[in-house]
């Protein structure tokens, strides 16, 4: 195994650990600047990986993976997060405004 060849891998896969945190904790913004690095830095790693580095090429490659899948996670989430305030609005607007020719004689 050539430690030389292994260096970028070892780079990736710390790069590609770093996006998955970013998406863990909903840094969305800098989520998209990380993968932006990490896809220019793929475009000058060897293809195929070297034998020494396949391993390495194999767990990054896994890890973006795992980033997709967080990525529609937080999508999810926020999806129905939106919905719930939806829903909140619409009852609070419900609440907060007296039906057509009721007007409220208390206070």
């Amino acid at each position: 195994m050539s430690a030389a060849e292994q260096a970028p891998f070892h780079t990736l896969v710390k790069m590609v650990e770093c996006e998955l945190e970013l998406v863990k904790q909903g840094r969305i913004d800098e989520l998209q600047d990380a993968v932006a690095k990490t896809g220019a830095f793929i475009a000058t790693l060897p293809q195929p990986a070297p034998e020494s580095a396949q391993a390495l090429a194999l767990r990054a490659e896994a890890m973006r993976g795992r980033v997709l899948i967080e990525v529609e996670r937080f999508g999810e989430k926020l999806s129905v997060s939106r919905a719930a305030l939806r829903r909140s609005r619409q009852i609070t607007r419900t609440y907060s405004s007296p039906a057509a020719g009721q007007v409220s004689t208390s206070a």
